[in-house]
């Protein structure tokens, strides 16, 4: 939807989103919204043209919502390294609390788990764009090293992303102490730094896709002269 939500898309858009954390998407349909929203199907058609924009909608205003109070988060922090832990440990605790999350894996857990998948990308990208921009003005004020954002916003965001379907392996997420303890002892020298730039290292390719195999070294003249006397002491 690119023009402005106006009140009425509003009110669609909780009523989407709250039939969606009781029965999950699949199972959402625009009669049940429509009738909680006090409209028409046909009014959800026009104003959205059909159900699979609409949940688009419903997601991306669960995004934008996140991503302004992230940034109110970083204004009151004191320090850029305080900006990052805060801003950081708020998303990924929302990986695990977020009722598009915890309720839709509750009454849908496998339909979630294949929605989050299909729409990886998009999730991701967003992240990506969103601390590309934060960490570009931080540079821009001198509170964190200048290098290029875009490995380091990319890691995060995957990070957040992988979070939400796997948060416990190395590290329990689930555990707010053990979270915050890896978001300053990782990620807030990683987005204050940067990744230490490497020389891509060259590799040569055969024909087949393989590294050419070594050749033999030149014979020397004096090898070529001992073999020559061996033959001719044998005749």
């Amino acid at each position: 939807m690119l023009r402005t939500p106006d009140e009425l898309d509003e009110k669609i858009l909780d009523a989407a989103l709250q039939r969606i954390l009781q029965v999950g998407i699949r199972r959402s349909s625009l009669d049940d919204i429509a009738r909680r929203s006090g409209v028409n199907r046909v009014t959800i058609y026009r104003r959205f043209a059909g159900k699979e924009n609409l949940i688009d909608a419903v997601l991306s205003r669960e995004i934008q919502r996140i991503l302004l109070e992230a940034t109110a988060i970083a204004a009151r922090a004191r320090s850029a390294e305080e900006q990052i832990e805060e801003t950081v440990v708020y998303i990924l605790e929302l990986t695990q609390t977020h009722p598009f999350v915890t309720q839709l894996l509750d009454v849908a857990p496998e339909e979630t788990l294949s929605f989050y998948t299909v729409r990886g990308e998009e999730l991701v990208s967003q992240g990506i764009s969103y601390i590309v921009g934060v960490l570009e003005a931080a540079q821009k004020h001198g509170t964190v090293d200048p290098y290029d954002p875009r490995p380091i916003a990319e890691l995060v965001a995957r990070l957040a992303h992988s979070l939400m379907l796997t948060p416990k392996a190395g590290v329990d997420f689930s555990d707010p102490v053990a979270a915050r303890t890896f978001v300053r002892a990782a990620i807030v020298p990683l987005m204050t730094h940067g990744l230490k730039p490497v020389e891509p290292i060259p590799v040569k390719e055969g024909k087949s896709g393989r590294a050419p195999r070594k050749t033999a070294k030149p014979r020397t003249a004096q090898a070529k002269s001992r073999r020559s006397e061996s033959r001719d002491s044998k005749t």
